[in-house]
C-alpha cells in the first residue's frame, strides 16, 4: 500500500535509513566517475491542501477500499468545520473540504497514500528518488559530457511533478527547492559553465551545500559542514550544562549529556562511516570532553605527550563512578578510562554498532528497509571454506576510497564480515546487540 521509497511514518524506517540510501547512490556514482544532481523539493502546507474527493477516489481505485470501510473514511474526513477567534470575536464556521489532521494517527497514513502515485511519475523519467513525508528528493547521475542532458532530465521530471501536484491540489514551494551537483572536485570544475536549472518559470541556482533531513551535505560529500555544525552545537550545549553542573547529580548530568550531546553525535552517524580518522577525531574530542563534564574533570587539551593513567586528579570527584576511573591504572589512555567508566562506546565503535545492527536486521529478522537490505548480497563460495567464513556478505570492488569505500554497499558487508561468527549468529536482535557491544568494548579498550 505504501510507496517502498517512502521512509516516513513506517516502522524500522527513519531519516537515517533514507539518507543512507541517498548517500549510497551518490557515492557509488562518484566512485564510477559520474556526476550527480540532487534536487530537494519542498511542498507548501502539504497536509492542509489534500482534496477529500481526490483522496476518497484514490482509496477506492488505487487501494481497493470499498463499501463500509470507504464510508468510514468518508465520515472521518467530511463534516469538519473551522473557525477563527480573535479577541473574543468568532468568525462563521467554514466546512473543510481540504486537509487531513497532521497530528492524528490517520493523518500521516492518509497523506502517504494520497501522494503514492507520485513515484510512478518520477520513474517515468528514469530518475532515482526518495521520500520522507512531504520531502521529495530526486537524483540522477551521468558522465560530465552528458551533464546538459542530465540537467534537462531533472527539469523535465520536476515539471511533470509540478503538473501532477497542480492536478492533485498540492503546491511546490519553488523558493525552497534546492539543487546541488555532487561529484569529485575535478569533475565539478568542468561544469562551471552550468550553474542553474529552470523549474517551470523559476530559475534555481545550484547550491554547494544543502541541509537534507537535518544533515549538512556538500558537493563532494566530505561531511565537513555537518561535522562543523555538530562541533559548534555540542560545545554550546556543553557550556550550558557546565554552568549548572555544580547543581546536578552525576546521573542527572549524564542524562542531560546523553539528551543534548550524545544524541546529536549519534544522529545519522552511519553516514560518517569510512571518513578519515582526522575528521572523526574532532567528534571524539567532543565525547571525551562530555565524559569529563559528567565526571567533573577539567576539559581535555591536545596532549604534548602520551596521556598518563588517572591518578590523584580523579580523587576530586566524590562519586563512585569517578572512583571507577581510577580502578584500571594499566590503560594507556585517560580518555579510554572515562568512556569505559561511563560505559560509552567511542565514535567509530558507535558507527560500527549502527551499521552492523542494520545488517543483522536485514539478514535475520527482515526488519530493515527493503531499499537497504536489497544492497546486501550473501557471499556464495565456489568451494568449501572454513566455517568462520560462513554468513559473509559480498564486498564489491571500488575505485576510489574517498567515495566507494564510504557507500553503504561497501561499508556494511565490510563491517559485517569483520565480526566474530559468534556475534553474527546471535539468535535474536537483543542478544546480537549485547554481544556486539561486548565485542566492540574489547576491540577498542582491550578490556
Amino acid at each position: 500500500m505504501v510507496e517502498p521509497l517512502q521512509s516516513a511514518y513506517r516502522a524500522d524506517h527513519s531519516t537515517e535509513t533514507a539518507l543512507l540510501k541517498v548517500a549510497n547512490d551518490l557515492l557509488t556514482a562518484c566512485d564510477s566517475g559520474s556526476v550527480s544532481l540532487l534536487a530537494l523539493l519542498d511542498l507548501s502546507a502539504a497536509f492542509d491542501t489534500i482534496d477529500h474527493d481526490i483522496l476518497l477516489a484514490r482509496l477506492n481505485t488505487t487501494f481497493g477500499i470499498t463499501g463500509t470501510a470507504l464510508g468510514w473514511f468518508c465520515s472521518y474526513l467530511t463534516g469538519r468545520t473551522q473557525a477563527v477567534v480573535i479577541q473574543n470575536r468568532h468568525s462563521e464556521d467554514t466546512i473543510l473540504k481540504y486537509g487531513v489532521p497532521q497530528g492524528s494517527v490517520l493523518g500521516p497514513v492518509l497523506f502517504t497514500m494520497y501522494i503514492q502515485p507520485l513515484g510512478k511519475v518520477i520513474k517515468h523519467h528514469n530518475v532515482l528518488y526518495h521520500m520522507f513525508a512531504d520531502d521529495t528528493q530526486l537524483q540522477k547521475s551521468a558522465h560530465t559530457k552528458q551533464f546538459t542532458e542530465l540537467v534537462q532530465s531533472i527539469e523535465s521530471c520536476s515539471d511533470h511533478i509540478k503538473q501532477w501536484m497542480t492536478v492533485n491540489k498540492l503546491k511546490m514551494n519553488d523558493d525552497k527547492t534546492e539543487i546541488m551537483p555532487v561529484g569529485k572536485q575535478s569533475n565539478l570544475k568542468l561544469l562551471s559553465e552550468t550553474s542553474s536549472l529552470t523549474l517551470s518559470d523559476t530559475t534555481v541556482t545550484f547550491s554547494s551545500k544543502v541541509k537534507n533531513l537535518g544533515v549538512h551535505l556538500d558537493s563532494s560529500l566530505s561531511m565537513d559542514a555537518h561535522i562543523n555544525s555538530l562541533c559548534r552545537t555540542a560545545f554550546l550545549e556543553m557550556r550550558r550544562i557546565s554552568q549548572i553542573r555544580h547543581l546536578l547529580s552525576l546521573d542527572a548530568t549524564k542524562t542531560l549529556v546523553s539528551a543534548f550531546i550524545l544524541s546529536r553525535l549519534d544522529y545519522c552517524n552511519s553516514l560518517l562511516a569510512g571518513l578519515p580518522d582526522a575528521k572523526l577525531d574532532r567528534l571524539q574530542r567532543i565525547m571525551n570532553n562530555a565524559a569529563r563534564l559528567v565526571l567533573q574533570l577539567a576539559p581535555s587539551r591536545p596532549p604534548r605527550r602520551q596521556a598518563r593513567p588517572p591518578t590523584a586528579h580523579h580523587e576530586q570527584c566524590s562519586t563512585s563512578c569517578a572512583a571507577q576511573a581510577q580502578a584500571r591504572p594499566c590503560h594507556p589512555s585517560i580518555q579510554g578510562y572515562l568512556l569505559m567508566t561511563l560505559h560509552w562506546l567511542p565514535i567509530k565503535a558507535r558507527i560500527t554498532f549502527k551499521i552492523a545492527t542494520l545488517c543483522y536486521r536485514s539478514l535475520h529478522d527482515d526488519s530493515a528497509p527493503s531499499y537497504l537490505s536489497s544492497l546486501l548480497k550473501p557471499h556464495v563460495p565456489t568451494r568449501n571454506l572454513r566455517s568462520a567464513d560462513a554468513g559473509h556478505l559480498v564486498v564489491p570492488r571500488i575505485k576510489l576510497n574517498a567515495f566507494g569505500k564510504r557507500a553503504f554497499i561497501y561499508t556494511a558487508p565490510s563491517i559485517w564480515n569483520s565480526l566474530p561468527m559468534s556475534v553474527r549468529l546471535s539468535t535474536s536482535l537483543l542478544s546480537f546487540k549485547s554481544s556486539l557491544k561486548t565485542h566492540l568494548f574489547r576491540q577498542y579498550f582491550d578490556a
